[in-house]
């Protein structure tokens, strides 16, 4: 699947909008395609929290665990999961990035799914199929998160 690129600027400061990316325990009461976080780790969001998210997909609830696995605060950190399995599934990262914007922040988001141990075009005509579906996710979850963070 080809790497997925969104992003958008965002009326607020860095320190707010980082702080309202990373709310996850708030993240259903935010974000429209989320119905439900269950937090697995204690503490607040940084490298190695993991958490239970729900979303409804196509018409249908789907789960899966996400963690953070890179974490650089009010910079940038990427939420991975592996649906099907670690081993035999695919591997998905969602690198999230905060830039100044003059008085704002840019935020851009990279989506990127790898699948580990399959040919390399096994995934290609899934991915693209996918591809715009994606991106409209990731486009809303942003205008989502932009909204919050400009009130």
């Amino acid at each position: 699947m080809p790497k997925i690129t969104v992003s958008s600027e965002i009326a607020a400061p860095i320190d707010k909008v980082f702080s309202v990316f990373t709310d996850v325990e708030h993240a259903a009461n935010q974000v429209s395609g989320i119905k439900e976080i269950k937090m697995l780790t204690p503490g607040g969001f940084g490298l190695g929290s993991r958490w239970l998210e729900t979303r409804e997909v196509l018409g249908r609830l789907d789960s899966a665990e996400m963690e953070v696995t890179s974490f650089e605060k009010h910079r940038t950190y990427t939420i991975s999961h592996h649906k099907g399995g670690q081993h035999l599934g695919a591997r998905v990262d969602a690198v999230f990035t905060f830039e100044p914007a003059g008085d704002g922040t840019k935020v851009t988001v990279e989506f990127d799914l790898e699948g580990p141990g399959l040919p390399p075009g096994l995934l290609a005509p899934l991915g693209w199929a996918i591809a715009g579906r994606v991106r409209d996710v990731l486009s809303h979850d942003l205008a989502d998160l932009k909204h919050v963070a400009e009130k």
